[in-house]
């Protein structure tokens, strides 16, 4: 039905997202105008509220553009595709105001960075190199979104899939964790700005916790909900049919989903968070959705699934 959403070729993602982000983004401006961004400005930068949304668009158009990247150097796709971060620069925008979404979408870039060494990780290789590199990049991502912390395990898991037992591999993220330690913690106390620092991090984070556009997180669940359940089945059949190297980048991207998952429960369940910080989830899910439109015998469900919950966002921003 919507073969353009299929189209291998770069120049049509770059156009799409484009033309996606500057309609969108000056009806968001808009109607954001009325969010306080004062918090924003005490924890971040004291920057023109334009400059939030200059910022934002190319970050994450770098980070979708980044996304298919990886997946096109992957086996996931039978030949290269820019689907994916199409749908992670949709999921991203509409999710909340956008001066409350920068940080996390600095977040995800530094997750799409560590996911693109795990993409790297071979059985007959060893991977320390990759492992440090991975675990800096989400401790990185843990100082614009405090709950990829819950990121961490993952590289454990796929360590697990893919990699015979090697210690000295499984502890180095511990060793990340202590070298920023060493740098990050003397630094403050020698400034006496430790305390009012981590304050005002946490601060500007509990403060993601408002401002979706009205029924936009009910759209997002079903949404979400259903592309998931639609491509279960193109998934798991390729699964079955393909090579070990197939199967272990497909436990890559679900083991990134689960704790993904676990980091967006946590944030409501726990931090009594609403809406959800379910930024890190739109990373694995756009993987997810994409192998879906992609693989499925019945394209044409996920098609009408995806251009309806694009029209209904836009209808829900526009009546804000």
């Amino acid at each position: 039905m919507l073969n353009f959403l299929r189209n291998n070729q770069p120049f049509f993602f770059i156009l799409y997202s484009w033309i996606i982000l500057i309609v969108i983004l000056p009806i968001k401006y808009f109607k954001d105008s009325s969010v306080d961004s004062s918090i924003v400005s005490k924890t971040f930068l004291s920057l023109p509220f334009f400059i939030y949304y200059i910022l934002f668009a190319a970050i994450v158009f770098y980070t979708s553009f980044k996304i298919n990247r990886i997946i096109n150097k992957s086996v996931l796709f039978p030949k290269s595709f820019y689907l994916s971060g199409l749908i992670y620069l949709i999921l991203m925008l509409f999710y909340s105001a956008i001066n409350y979404s920068i940080l996390p979408a600095i977040g995800n870039l530094f997750v799409v960075l560590a996911l693109e060494q795990f993409f790297k990780i071979f059985r007959n290789e060893t991977c320390k190199n990759l492992i440090f590199k991975s675990s800096l990049f989400l401790v990185i991502s843990m100082l614009f979104s405090p709950l990829n912390i819950i990121l961490l395990p993952v590289i454990w898991v796929i360590l697990l899939v893919i990699r015979p037992f090697d210690w000295r591999e499984y502890i180095m993220p511990f060793f990340v964790l202590i070298l920023f330690g060493l740098y990050i913690v003397p630094f403050g106390l020698i400034n006496g700005e430790l305390y009012s620092w981590c304050e005002s991090w946490w601060v500007y984070f509990s403060s993601l916790r408002v401002i979706p556009i009205k029924f936009s997180l009910l759209v997002y669940i079903v949404f979400l909900s259903l592309s998931l359940f639609l491509s279960i089945n193109p998934i798991s059949s390729t699964f079955v049919r393909s090579n070990n190297r197939y199967k272990k980048v497909t436990w890559v991207v679900i083991s990134l989903l689960f704790f993904a998952l676990c980091s967006c429960f946590t944030s409501v369940f726990f931090l009594g968070f609403y809406p959800p910080f379910i930024y890190p989830f739109f990373v694995p899910i756009s993987i997810i959705i994409a192998t879906g439109l992609i693989r499925s015998r019945f394209k044409w469900i996920i098609d009408l699934l995806l251009l309806a919950f694009f029209i209904v966002m836009v209808l829900l921003l526009c009546l804000q």
